[in-house]
């Protein structure tokens, strides 16, 4: 059967019932006044336990930290046993102020042994006066000075140098450029005379032309090898002539002392 079919055929008196069964109300029906008004008014007691509903700790915070958000010292008792420390005491002054600590504030100033103390450590620990310490800073500061006007110096010298080396170096590559320019220049003479000396022989082939070109070449390097040796054999002859003259200097130091010792027997 269907729902529909089942629900039309219950009793009309049971579904009333049913509807008018189900109460709804805004709080205890003991706590309220009977009136004509709308709204239902409360009474005393269920106004306290109202606020005290807006008062309760929702956060479930602990009282301490409920107390530091709200800028509160966190304990208004001694719970554990730094509370009654001086430096606990001295934490709470500084952050919550004269209230939170309870007591005159004199407790916190140093005792005639603390201060005799004191000084005996800056004794220890700084034993030079304050005008002295200022004359080290001075003559400290003064050397550390010197020290960069030196470096800073040393850097100019070795960036003028440095631009020496690069203006050297760039004639360097200009004088190459120039040779290379110049030995590219040498080789197309060379060539043309090869080839109008083989037109004028009447001779004038790829392969002639080519040969004549390695020959040309093959000269040029016995050329810059004979060169290369010369050179090398002038520098060796050079350094023969500097060991002889410091040979020689030797030698006519050791007669000399030869001499005086033979003199002072």
């Amino acid at each position: 059967m269907p729902l529909k079919e089942i629900f039309l055929n219950i009793p009309l008196r049971l579904r009333f019932h049913s509807a008018i069964s189900k109460r709804y109300y805004c709080s205890k029906p003991n706590n309220i006044l009977e009136t004509a008004e709308e709204q239902p008014i409360f009474k005393e007691e269920e106004l306290e336990f109202l606020e005290n509903e807006d008062k309760r700790n929702k956060s479930k915070l602990t009282p301490a930290h409920r107390n530091i958000l709200f800028d509160e010292k966190p304990y208004n008792e001694t719970v554990a046993w730094y509370h009654d420390t001086v430096r606990y005491k001295k934490r709470m002054l500084g952050r919550y102020g004269i209230k939170s600590v309870g007591i005159p504030a004199g407790f916190l100033w140093p005792t005639r042994e603390e201060i005799e103390e004191r000084k005996e450590y800056e004794k220890i620990a700084f034993p030079l006066g304050v005008q002295e310490r200022l004359q080290k800073i001075k003559e400290k500061k003064k050397k550390e000075e010197e020290a960069l006007m030196a470096r800073q110096e040393k850097i100019a010298v070795k960036m003028r140098g440095m631009k020496e080396l690069l203006a050297n170096v760039q004639q360097k590559i200009i004088k190459k450029q120039e040779a290379e320019k110049e030995a590219k220049l040498m080789k197309e003479r060379k060539i043309e005379e090869i080839r109008h000396e083989l037109i004028s022989k009447g001779s004038l082939t790829k392969d002639k032309l080519q040969k004549a070109l390695l020959d040309v070449e093959k000269d040029e390097k016995k050329k810059k090898k004979a060169a290369k040796k010369a050179k090398a054999f002038e520098k060796q002859q050079k350094i023969a002539e500097k060991l002889t003259k410091q040979q020689l200097a030797e030698t006519e130091a050791e007669e000399e002392d030869e001499d005086e010792k033979f003199k002072t027997k």
